[in-house]
């Protein structure tokens, strides 16, 4: 065992025995003459001031919600030890308390700056303080259910954000699908209109779609109708061939037409038609030249001359479709078949057919000891004129 009076004392229970220990020795100071004069009360005057510190310490510890040491058998320096390091103790543990409550109350003051972040009311605002664990757990228990609510929010947020933007995604779709209808309808009524059509009135049918396909059927049918028109514009005769130029004294105009599966081929064809019938319309005009000659001449019953006219007339129809015309038109078309037809329009100058005509009388041999009659006839001198007329010779 430890004695007692050995026990180290506290540096603040120095301090405190230090006061009390000047009070005493300046009361001594007051008490020597005293006690000079009345020597026994010296030990009572010291008794009674530890008395005094005895008294003060319990109020102390009183007063720190704990119990005064018992005395037991100690005398008093011995009991003021013990009062002392009692009252140190526990003046440590109200410190550390202190500190602990400093800790706690800083703590709850976090927590519930928290709670005010996260919109919320802290439940231990307005409320009678309680045991300050309970506080924590409180407050704790409401940031996380604060924390759910808020985590909710922001994923009810965020779906609902997504479905926002998915609407306006749809309708932004449905916009684009909507002006991508409006410019195929603009377009398909253009190409109706480029057809030579009129669109159908969007009132006839039910939908965009519907409305859409009717137009594209129209056009369809438009281009059926047009190639037929055009097929039969290919085909048909061209207006020149139909309504040939009028013949005059110094041209003709022939025409023809053939088919072949060869394109050359059908333009020769056709160009042999012309020819052809160019020929007659010349034999024609001769041999009506030919019999005015004759008749005028008085050699009709010649049939030598009359054989000779005809000669000379075959001759230069003959001369007539090898040489001397000019191609004024000519079209051609493929048809269905693969076969090619050809209109072709001749020209000839009449000129020509007459000069031939006339050097072929004047050349014959045959024709030698009638000419001076045969010149002086109004038949040949016509010809004289007209070939000086529409040969420039």
């Amino acid at each position: 065992m430890i004695d007692p009076n050995q026990r180290k004392i506290p540096k603040n229970t120095e301090n405190r025995i230090m006061s009390k220990l000047s009070k005493i020795l300046l009361t001594f100071v007051f008490l020597i003459p005293f006690l000079l004069v009345h020597p026994d009360t010296t030990s009572a005057a010291t008794d009674k001031t530890k008395n005094q510190i005895i008294l003060e310490l319990k109020e102390e510890i009183t007063e720190l919600g704990s119990k005064p040491a018992k005395r037991g058998f100690k005398n008093n320096s011995q009991y003021i030890a013990i009062l002392e390091e009692q009252l140190e103790k526990l003046k440590e543990e109200k410190k550390k308390d202190e500190e602990l409550k400093l800790a706690k109350d800083k703590r709850k003051k976090e927590l519930e700056d928290k709670i005010k972040s996260l919109d919320g009311t802290p439940v231990t605002e307005g409320k009678a303080e309680i045991d300050d664990d309970e506080e924590i757990k409180a407050l704790l228990k409401q940031i996380e259910e604060l924390e759910d609510k808020k985590a909710e929010e922001k994923k009810k947020a965020e779906a609902d954000k997504k479905a926002k933007e998915e609407k306006e995604k749809a309708e932004k779709a449905k916009e684009k699908e909507k002006q991508k209808r409006a410019e195929a309808i603009a377009r398909v009524k253009k190409e109706i209109y480029f057809l030579g059509g009129t669109p159908i009135p969007e009132f006839e049918v039910e939908s965009e779609d519907q409305y859409i396909a009717a137009l594209r059927k129209q056009i369809e049918e438009l281009k059926i109708q047009k190639e037929a028109e055009e097929k039969a514009a290919r085909e048909s005769p061209p207006e020149w061939f139909t309504n040939l130029p009028k013949n005059t004294d110094s041209l003709m105009y022939v025409s023809g037409t053939d088919i072949s599966d060869d394109m050359q081929l059908s333009i020769d064809l056709a160009t042999n038609a012309a020819l052809r019938e160019l020929g007659k319309q010349i034999e024609t005009r001769l041999n009506s030249k030919a019999k005015e000659t004759v008749k005028q001449a008085g050699i009709g019953s010649n049939k030598a001359s009359k054989s000779e006219f005809n000669r000379i007339t075959s001759f230069v129809v003959k001369e007539v479709t090898v040489s001397g015309y000019e191609v004024e038109e000519r079209k051609m078309v493929k048809l269905d078949t693969g076969d090619y037809r050809s209109f072709i329009l001749l020209k000839y100058p009449t000129g020509k057919a007459l000069k031939a005509y006339k050097a072929e009388i004047d050349k014959s041999p045959q024709l030698r000891g009638r000419l001076t009659q045969i010149k002086n006839t109004p038949a040949y001198k016509e010809l004289e004129k007209a070939v000086a007329q529409y040969s420039g010779s």
